[in-house]
């Protein structure tokens, strides 16, 4: 039997012994801790301190109806913020308002245990993807982002990933508010999405870490092109952003962090590149602490740049390059080499 994990214990309400020996059973065999009980005699006290990640009751469960069950549930402070899998007949599944009875989702009896087990793993795998998704562009946050990084570690296969910050964008939102920011933050989002997934393929990866930061990953060779191209097409949008006065001007008048009154030019990507093509990559914490050391470089530079990791070559001296703008379609510079 597998060890349960933290976080993965599972709050089982049933109203029939057979399934429930058959059930638990299959449930800690794929790693989980079944706790059982009743809704009129369940000591919520020792739950609190150790909760459950999900509930799944059966209709019928101390007498109630499915109706009935999910409202008793849903109404506790406590359990209503479990995400919830019901057991009904299929008698019962044409007279249910799904729609208002709020559940995560059904499952029909009768079940085999171990379809039980993949609808619980996908109802945890989906709540992680809806709670960590950036409210705004819905792409993947930093749970995912941690994830996906530890996995292509892990995997030991090449792979480079890009830090993107947004420069200048703090005036920007100061001089024209936060609801022309977030259409900014859109269109970087659907940039950075659409070349990744025409340059990258299935092996592409875009997460929203917050605010005017992101990520990308894709396979070593194919950051250049995905990174210029990116580039090349913000550059190309994002002066008409920009009132006809202040896109003249080429800059906005704002003030800086302490209050200081400043001129900030037009908005720039700073996009720090940390690959473990010639240097190997053991930890998460690798990754940020180079695209720090990157970053603070790529912002150093005048418009928008790509600083790109370049650790275990012979020659390690710095050649700081700015990548085409969308006046540049000559052949593209090299990136800025750490």
């Amino acid at each position: 039997m597998n060890p349960s994990l933290p976080g993965r214990r599972i709050l089982l309400l049933h109203n029939e012994l057979a399934p429930i020996v058959t059930l638990t059973s299959a449930l800690e065999k794929a790693g989980f801790q079944v706790v059982e009980g009743n809704l009129p005699d369940l000591a919520l006290h020792e739950l609190v301190h150790d909760p459950p990640c999900l509930i799944l009751a059966t209709e019928g469960a101390g007498g109630h109806s499915a109706e009935t069950l999910t409202r008793n549930l849903k109404h506790d402070a406590f359990l209503g913020r479990l995400p919830l899998i019901l057991f009904v007949r299929d008698s019962r599944l044409n007279d249910i308002d799904w729609g208002e009875l709020g559940v995560d989702d059904f499952i029909t009896i009768p079940y085999r245990p171990e379809d039980v087990v993949h609808r619980v793993r996908l109802c945890l795998s989906r709540l992680t993807r809806s709670l960590d998704a950036n409210p705004l562009t819905r792409l993947p946050g930093n749970t995912t982002i941690l994830f996906e990084t530890t996995a292509r570690i892990q995997s030991g296969q090449p792979f480079a990933l890009a830090y993107v910050d947004i420069d200048n964008f703090k005036s920007f939102n100061d001089r024209y508010g936060y609801g022309r920011g977030d259409e900014v933050l859109i269109v970087a989002c659907r940039i950075l999405t659409t070349v990744v997934g025409e340059l990258a393929g299935t092996e592409g990866f875009v997460g929203h870490v917050g605010g005017d930061d992101f990520v990308f990953m894709s396979r070593p060779d194919r950051i250049d092109a995905i990174c210029q191209t990116v580039i090349k097409r913000f550059d190309l949008v994002i002066p008409d952003f920009y009132d006809r006065d202040d896109r003249l001007k080429g800059y906005i008048d704002s003030v800086d962090r302490r209050g200081n009154k400043e001129q900030f030019p037009m908005m720039s990507l700073s996009i720090a590149v940390v690959t473990n093509e010639r240097c190997p990559i053991t930890h998460p914490g690798d990754v940020s602490k180079i695209a720090s050391e990157l970053k603070k470089r790529a912002k150093g530079l005048k418009g928008s740049v790509y600083v790109k990791d370049q650790r275990g070559l012979a020659n390690d001296a710095l050649d700081a390059n700015a990548a085409p703008s969308q006046e540049d379609d000559a052949t593209p510079p090299e990136p800025l080499k750490l």
